[in-house]
């Protein structure tokens, strides 16, 4: 699924990362937030979980990856790890 099919929702825990977003202040829509959380899941998630640098040689290189590919500022690629770290434990 697509992460803009949004007539079909994500489930635990994507639906509840969106709700701590707009809890935290994001002000972006369901489907831009789900289109920059991809982004953020996709160049972080094994340097994060695993310190698997297969992608990134670093946690730094990778979230500069994600503001890069998403076009977000420093303040909104904080607004993603939160949302997602406060519901899943990300790191």
């Amino acid at each position: 699924m697509k992460c803009f099919e949004l007539e079909q929702k994500r489930g635990f825990p994507d639906d509840d990362s969106y709700q701590e977003y707009k809890k935290l202040g994001g002000k972006s829509s369901e489907k831009e937030y789900f289109k920059n959380h991809d982004i953020f899941i996709d160049e972080t998630l094994d340097i994060f979980t695993d310190g698997n640098p297969i992608k990134h040689n670093s946690r730094n290189e990778a979230l500069k990856a994600v503001m890069k590919k998403a076009k977000i500022s420093v303040k909104e690629l904080n607004l993603i790890f939160d949302s997602v770290d406060n519901i899943t434990s990300y790191t």
